[in-house]
């Protein structure tokens, strides 16, 4: 009895025109290849939009990173490490707007938080701490706030970022008194990020557009930019 191998029905051997047992032979294994002329393509589809972010989690790639630069794209970073990478790649921290490099997180260690100072990069807070800690070295500055609305969603429980299982973002019923701990530190919070998670679906972006009214209303006439975070499913499969 004979058993008849199947190829991999996704084995590709080429990226660019370029064979991949060949890089293999050249470079050694393992080996990452990315197809520069298929990541502008896609950043060209993104064109409609006023901003396009990079969260360089995804893929913190110094080619990568310079290659979106070129065409445009904005970027992310999550930690002082990130920070470092979007510098190196040739990101400019210069004030301007809408503003190259973008500090989220849910914390700040010494050095990220030494960082953003220098550099005067905007923060996106996730937590009430981060709001006392910049308010303390950075005093006039302005922030955004990315708040936890209470419930989340997405294509798997390990890419549902909100709810109470989370441990993303300021909790909604902490809203208010962190807008005051803003106040006191003398911040100002001129924007709102909720991200319920990775692969969410309309009727739960509708939702997080009702908790994201509700959060507005409460920080006021500072609020100049709202961000629902996490994106809507591709299908990569008919039916």
């Amino acid at each position: 009895m004979t058993t008849e191998t199947v190829p991999f029905p996704t084995l590709v051997h080429d990226v660019a025109g370029q064979s991949v047992s060949e890089l293999a032979k050249q470079f050694g294994t393992p080996l990452y290849v990315y197809d520069a002329g298929t990541i502008v393509e896609r950043i060209g589809e993104l064109a409609a939009f006023d901003i396009v972010r990079y969260a360089q989690k995804a893929c913190s790639n110094l080619a990568i990173l310079d290659l979106v630069r070129r065409h445009g794209v904005l970027v992310d970073a999550v930690s002082a490490g990130e920070i470092r990478r979007a510098l190196a790649a040739g990101y400019v921290a210069d004030g301007s707007e809408p503003p190259p490099i973008v500090y989220t997180a849910d914390i700040f260690d010494r050095e990220a938080l030494d960082l953003v100072v220098e550099h005067k990069i905007p923060v996106n807070c996730g937590s009430a701490d981060m709001i006392d800690q910049l308010g303390a070295r950075a005093a006039g500055r302005e922030i955004t706030l990315r708040i936890n609305p209470g419930f989340g969603h997405g294509h798997s429980q390990k890419t549902n970022t909100g709810g109470d299982g989370s441990k993303h973002g300021i909790w909604h019923a902490q809203l208010d008194e962190c807008v005051e701990r803003a106040q006191r530190s003398q911040l100002t919070v001129t924007g709102l990020h909720m991200h319920i998670g990775s692969g969410t679906d309309m009727e739960h972006l509708s939702q997080v557009c009702g908790a994201m009214e509700k959060a507005a209303h409460s920080v006021g006439p500072t609020l100049r930019s709202i961000s629902a975070g996490g994106g809507l499913p591709t299908p990569y499969r008919e039916g």
